[in-house]
């Protein structure tokens, strides 16, 4: 009810949940999500395209023994470049036989056919997770770049493990192909599958896909070099009706490992590896702007030499590029286990790729949240302006920070907020959790926790203390020394993510489809809110009664701010100083007295409302949209809301019965999630026990 969307609210949820919904029920419809009998490349049919294949018409349930004789493996990959760790975007220096400084701008690569070698030399295939996005029978796409920066052709989403599952043994090796199986090489992207309708990763009809990508800009070749290497001289080749039936140069590498255990180690990439005896800096005349895997193409010879492939005259020999890195990488053990606990029908939140999910992570978070030694007064934390028993708000008009500060604006709830693309009441920059929560922490104007130059501090505070000393440690247990600002934000987001909230009676209705989840007069309500003549749902729509989601899977990311005509001190629009919403930001006029639309879900416990807690109670906020903006008569802020020109068009008011009325705030009560305030996944780890609800009344 407080500002405003140009979509049709009821077609959004629709679409959220449609999305969701696809997403929960996709891999069960589907027969090779989950059963190892399904063909994979190795089987004998394996060679039908996977658009026309069908599954066998009868499939043999797994027996308990079969099930008990599996296990979950995630076999992670690094990219490094030389003794560095890769990050898309970064510069590294030393590289090729020129000595160069490279900054690569895109990097991932195809692998199949994986195998895990036991102690006693055998090979076992890795049955993959059939998840349609990263993997695909028994294809699996790894993925460094970050759709950030120079690294813009792809998704903010990186893939760094592959998922299956093995027979339960001892695994001393591993082994795969580079590449994509000659079968599902040539044939339409358009009708593949994820991760082969990537338009990026595709070549051409004849060749196929990009095995491998690496784009890079050097000292010398300021443009850009493109690395891709794929299939060549692929014949028939002057037809694009029918796919090749073999290709002279299939370029695909073999890649065999000893000493690798998945439980504890890593497949290292080296980019510096496979650029060590290449020239980044000048290409070859009249060929394409790097190697694209041309017979002809002089720049070729060292990257395919550097992967033992056979280029020319000159055969192919061992690949030095991949290789094991010895009990790193734990953390991808945590990271392939963590498991989201979502109420039904929500989507999988988006997490930062360099801050996976993990228990040991959630966990700190958790204890940081509600340490108060993270304020200058040591008696303030996360968790005193957003307490669990009030949806995680704090029940006051205005925020007080550690110093007794007043604050502009109203504690938002952290309900949700893992779906939320914008994090603030007025900034549409702070997208990411890890980011913003630095401006409680730190932030001088105003102050909230006052850490301001006591960096150093806290971490020895932090440091000092033997529990986070071994919680630090698992949670970050590559590092030599974890303690570090990034990961306490790192930590903190991680907790604050998990704190989702989606049992409410109107879930258990809507979404749980159960017919008399709410009253009679809550779905009289709920019409009324999802109206023309209350246009209540125009600005808070979605699963989160909001603005838009943000979500794993979603392409395109939107923020949503609105003026509802609260004030207007000036009678042109104006909104009281330092609380001018968007405007602040971006000095635009038209964006005066915009703010974000804040989650209806728990009302009951998150009052006072409005991004200033001006209005009271539930009756208030509904008076105020019932007149189409709000009228104050004296005083500093005097002003008619109702005439705001910056107002949004939906705010237009209307009339209500009592009875109607009535209706309206029950509908709003059903977004009342009662377990969420308790959950004890939650709670303050210091009190011995969660603080009990107080809810808030409407007159």
């Amino acid at each position: 009810m407080t500002h405003t969307l140009k979509l049709c609210a009821i077609a959004a949820i629709a679409l959220v949940f449609a999305t969701a919904f696809l997403t929960d029920t996709a891999a069960s419809s589907d027969p090779t999500s989950s059963d190892p009998t399904w063909p994979d490349a190795t089987s004998p049919d394996a060679n039908a395209t996977g658009a026309a294949q069908q599954p066998p018409a009868k499939l043999e349930p797994r027996t308990d023994a079969v099930k008990a004789a599996t296990r979950e493996v995630a076999i992670r990959f690094r990219a490094v470049v030389g003794a560095k760790p890769f990050r898309c975007g970064e510069s590294y220096s030393g590289i090729g036989t020129t000595k160069s400084t490279i900054t690569p701008t895109d990097f991932r690569f195809f692998v199949h056919n994986v195998r895990l070698v036991t102690d006693q030399g055998t090979e076992v295939p890795v049955a993959l997770t059939q998840d349609r996005k990263w993997q695909y029978r028994n294809l699996a796409l790894v993925d460094f770049e970050n759709g950030q920066g120079p690294c813009s052709n792809g998704s903010s989403v990186t893939r760094e493990i592959v998922a299956g599952t093995v027979p339960v043994g001892r695994y001393v090796g591993v082994r795969f192909t580079v590449g994509i199986p000659f079968d599902l090489n040539h044939e339409d992207p358009l009708l593949q599958p994820s991760p082969l309708n990537l338009t990026h990763m595709h070549w051409v009809w004849n060749g196929g896909y990009k095995f491998i990508r690496l784009d890079l800009k050097s000292t010398g070749a300021t443009q850009g070099l493109a690395f891709h290497i794929g299939s060549t001289n692929c014949t028939p080749n002057a037809s694009v009706q029918e796919p090749p039936t073999e290709c002279a140069h299939p370029n695909r590498t073999e890649v065999a490992l000893t000493g690798f255990d998945p439980d504890t180690d890593t497949v290292a990439v080296d980019i510096a590896e496979l650029l060590a005896a290449a020239n980044v800096d000048v290409n070859t005349p009249d060929t394409g702007p790097g190697c694209m895997s041309e017979p002809g193409d002089a720049d070729c010879a060292p990257i395919f030499r550097s992967l033992g492939l056979p280029f020319g005259d000159a055969p192919g020999g061992v690949q030095s590029v991949f290789r094991v890195e010895k009990g790193v990488t734990r953390a991808s053990a945590t990271e392939a286990a963590y498991v989201w606990r979502l109420p039904q029908k929500f989507p999988m939140p988006r997490v930062p790729a360099d801050n996976p999910m993990s228990d040991e992570k959630v966990e700190l978070g958790r204890y940081l949240f509600y340490d108060t030694r993270l304020s200058s007064t040591g008696k303030v934390s996360c968790g005193t302006c957003h307490e669990q028993a009030k949806a995680f708000t704090d029940g006051r008009a205005l925020a007080v920070g550690a110093t007794g500060q007043v604050h502009p604006r109203n504690s938002m709830t952290l309900g949700n907020v893992a779906y939320s693309p914008t994090l603030t009441w007025a900034n549409p920059h702070f997208r990411e959790v890890e980011r913003q929560l630095l401006v409680p922490l730190f932030g001088e104007d105003p102050v909230e926790m006052g850490m301001a130059g006591k960096e150093k501090k806290l971490l020895k505070t932090l440091k000092g203390d033997q529990r986070y000393r071994a919680m630090f440690a698992a949670a970050y247990p590559g590092e030599a020394d974890p303690f570090s600002i990034p990961n306490v934000a790192r930590s903190i987001a991680s907790f604050v993510r998990t704190i989702i909230s989606g049992g409410s009676p109107y879930d258990t209705y809507r979404f749980g489809r159960v017919a008399n989840g709410i009253s009679v007069e809550a779905k009289r309500g709920e019409a009324l809110f999802f109206s023309e003549r209350l246009d209540c749902f125009h600005c808070h729509i979605g699963m989160n009664f909001s603005g838009p989601l943000v979500f794993e899977g979603l392409e395109l990311d939107e923020a949503e701010f609105h003026n509802n005509g609260l004030y207007n001190i000036d009678g042109k629009g104006g909104y009281p100083p330092r609380n001018r919403g968007l405007f602040d930001v971006t000095g635009v006029p038209e964006d005066m007295g915009k703010f974000k639309a804040p989650s209806l879900r728990n009302l009951k416990f998150t009052a006072p409302y409005m991004h200033d807690g001006s209005l009271a109670t539930l009756d208030d906020v509904i008076d105020h949209y019932e007149a189409g903006g709000r009228v104050i008569h004296s005083g500093k802020s005097a002003g008619d809301g109702r005439a705001n020109p910056y107002k949004n068009l939906f705010v237009k008011g209307f009339k209500l019965t009592p009875e109607e009325r009535r209706e309206l705030i029950t509908f709003l009560m059903t977004l009342t999630d009662e377990s969420f305030v308790t959950d004890s996944r939650f709670s303050n780890p210091f009190a011995s026990q969660p603080a009990s609800p107080k809810p808030s009344k409407s007159r």
